[in-house]
């Protein structure tokens, strides 16, 4: 580098009118761009004639030390970079006009331009490219960054504005690919030299569209943060959509730590397309959370992306004969009908009275309620404490566990809340054993000593702790029986459908719990509703659904802005509601005049519920179900609904839900119009 950036020069004057002036044998000819930091200028260096473009930090930013140093930061990450696939550093240095890099003069548009450009060509607003022309923009960007992580550099801001596309002979799969603005690298730790950073840990940079979860929480980086941050970029120019995209920055880095990105439109473009299916499988192995799960660097992926075929799938066109193998053959039927007029009607009279092939019922699973009921473990007080001082308190409770004096009401709180963190824990590193005796010992201690009063002279503390530890015990145990019945069926041992001893007793307790007057009058709503939660989701399970329609109904009586308030258990009373329908058909505990799904669905979906495939499939299934009670009543404007809900359920069901659903609409349909029964049974195949 030619000179030194320093802090302390007097560097005000803005680079506004710098053109012909010579700076270090660069002749400024005229300004090329300007960004958020800096402002770029062609220049010709006046002995070789070559051309450069010269990059200055703003006048205004010349006494901010970190926007200097970050200016430094491009200059060395760029400047100990030389491939092909990376904009070339020429020189730095600082002037009376400002600090400066002269660099590689690219006469292109960077990708993020071509994909505007064809947005606002294309019909459906998307601007995209073909997998012939992306396939090899990408593998090009992954020689570039690999070129750099083997150098110990991590781009952090990738992004289409920072891949620029010089075009050779107007073939885009043959553009020369160059990646610039290394504004924010950051040198990892490496053998033999320190790490180079301007960030700190807990410190956010770089694009959130586009940043790793990692870097959403502001943890460690490696090359795999820039792996993740490819993924995305190459989802959007696909399909031409941002992947993750929030109404501000914070909710889209919230998005990248906690959401699953929806790859359905990727998904769609695979069916017919060999190439585009591979490509949805490496985008979502390079989206993956754990850094651990994604490819390992740039040259795995690179292979990953050489083995993608850019034609169609062989498939599609055998596909496309039997389809229209099969249209032949219904134009035929269609025209031999035709001659036979008499024959068609006696046809049609035979077959509207052959029955339709039934699917059996328990192959469907119609006795078991949807929807699932949800609960994530809520954390319990004193969880907040660190590991290590967590397992110190629970070690000194247990000197004192066999104490018969009764404490003082302070004591009792610190010695149960201290249980209840670390059960939870012990719940989240799946010590579940463990973690449920600690609920069961902060239970027996809050039972023993009930006299023992907190938070108020009532035990508003006590009530509320109380249902914290049996309802933590109750889903401890729950998780412990299902951890083993899995680990059973995966050893091909025999699964026993029997409850442990602990779940029974827990439940035992939590039941008896639930029963007190003093719990259901004056606990606390808000874990009374995850008591009553956890409770119906393990009696469901084990099929006790009277029961379980008991537990739903009481936790419904809960106020209902406590019941949808609750983080903890997802869609609130809604979700609920639409539990509680099921249970009522599967036990036929309801009220045959009053339609228990009529408000329970429209609630539900108005709550959100149904935007996720898993959701809209179990929706379907719910319209199915209902059809099959509104069938139950036999009647008329019973026949038509439960049509219209069978109707709404087939294009998202499939396999044998899908047969019977269409069976039981051709049913229905059957008692009020006879002749468009038989179309829907000729267009579903029944």
């Amino acid at each position: 580098m030619s000179e030194n950036f320093g802090h302390n020069q007097n560097l005000n004057a803005a680079p506004n009118t710098m053109t012909g002036r010579i700076l270090d044998r660069w002749e400024i000819l005229d300004a090329i761009g300007e960004g958020g930091m800096s402002e770029v200028y062609r220049a010709r260096h006046v002995i070789m004639n070559k051309i450069g473009a010269v990059k200055f930090l703003k006048a205004d930013l010349s006494q901010d030390e970190n926007a200097v140093k970050r200016f430094q930061q491009e200059a060395m990450t760029s400047g100990s970079l030389a491939h092909a696939n990376v904009v070339q550093v020429y020189d730095c240095g600082a002037s009376e006009h400002g600090f400066y890099l002269i660099l590689e003069f690219l006469e292109g548009s960077s990708l993020a331009d071509l994909l505007d450009s064809r947005r606002e060509k294309s019909e459906d607003g998307r601007g995209r490219l073909s997998l012939e022309e992306a396939v090899p923009i990408f593998l090009k960007v992954c020689h570039g960054l690999g070129h750099a992580h083997a150098k110990g550099i991590v781009h952090r801001d990738m992004k289409p504005s920072n891949i620029m596309l010089i075009l050779a002979g107007g073939d885009l799969k043959d553009a020369q690919v160059k990646l610039v603005d290394f504004g924010i690298a950051k040198f990892v730790q490496s053998a033999g030299r320190d790490a180079h950073s301007l960030t700190k840990t807990g410190e956010v940079f770089g694009s959130p569209v586009y940043m790793s979860p990692e870097q959403c929480m502001g943890r460690a980086v490696d090359g795999r943060a820039d792996i993740y941050s490819l993924g995305c970029l190459m989802f959007e120019a696909l399909t031409g959509r941002k992947l993750i995209n929030g109404r501000n920055a914070t909710e889209t880095m919230i998005k990248h730590v906690e959401e699953k990105p929806d790859l359905a439109l990727l998904e769609r473009m695979a069916v017919d397309s060999e190439g585009y299916a591979m490509m949805k499988t490496i985008v979502e192995r390079c989206l993956e959370k754990d850094p651990n799960n994604r490819f390992v660097d740039m040259e795995e992926l690179e292979e990953a992306l050489h083995a993608v075929p850019l034609g169609p799938r062989l498939e599609t066109q055998k596909r496309k004969q039997d389809k229209n193998e099969k249209d032949t053959r219904l134009l035929i039927i269609a025209l031999l009908t035709a001659a036979v007029a008499t024959v068609l009607v006696m046809s049609l009279a035979v077959y509207s009275l052959w029955p339709v092939a039934k699917v059996q019922e328990h192959l469907l699973q119609l006795k078991q309620p949807l929807p699932p009921l949800s609960y994530k473990p809520a954390v319990p007080p004193g969880f907040a404490d660190s590991r290590a001082r967590i397992l110190r308190n629970d070690s000194s409770i247990s000197l004192v566990s066999g104490d018969t004096k009764a404490p003082t009401g302070q004591t009792l709180k610190s010695q149960v809340q201290t249980l209840l963190a670390s059960a939870a824990l012990f719940q989240e590193e799946k010590n579940y054993l463990t973690a449920g005796s600690r609920y069961d010992d902060a239970y027996e201690r809050l039972k023993k000593f009930d006299s023992c009063t907190y938070d108020d002279n009532e035990g508003s503390g006590n009530r509320r702790d109380k249902l914290i530890s049996a309802t933590g015990a109750v889903w401890t145990y729950y998780q412990l029986d299902r951890l083993k019945r899995q680990r059973a069926l995966d050893s091909g041992l025999s699964v026993s459908s029997r409850p442990g001893r602990e779940l029974v007793e827990s439940e035992h307790t939590l039941e008896d719990l639930l029963d007190e007057a003093k719990i259901v009058e004056k606990g606390d709503p808000r874990w009374l509703n995850r008591a009553y939660t956890v409770f119906a989701i393990v009696l469901e399970e084990q099929q006790d659904l009277v029961k379980a329609m008991e537990v739903v109904s009481k936790n419904l009586k809960l106020d209902g802005s406590v019941v949808d308030g609750d983080d903890y258990t997802a869609y609130g009373s809604a979700l609920k509601k639409a539990n509680l329908a099921e249970l009522c058909r599967i036990t036929e505990k309801f009220d045959r005049e009053k339609d228990p799904y009529e408000k329970a669905l429209p609630e539900l979906e108005k709550a959100g519920y149904g935007k996720s495939p898993q959701e809209a499939k179990v929706l379907a299934q719910l319209r199915f179900r209902h059809g099959l009670y509104l069938l139950e009543l036999e009647h008329a404007g019973a026949y038509k609904a439960a049509f219209q809900e069978f109707s709404r359920a087939l294009p998202t069901l499939s396999g044998l839900e899908r047969s019977a659903c269409a069976g039981y609409a051709y049913e229905s349909i059957k008692h009020y119009d006879w002749f468009g029964s038989l179309l829907f049974r000729f267009k579903n195949a029944i």
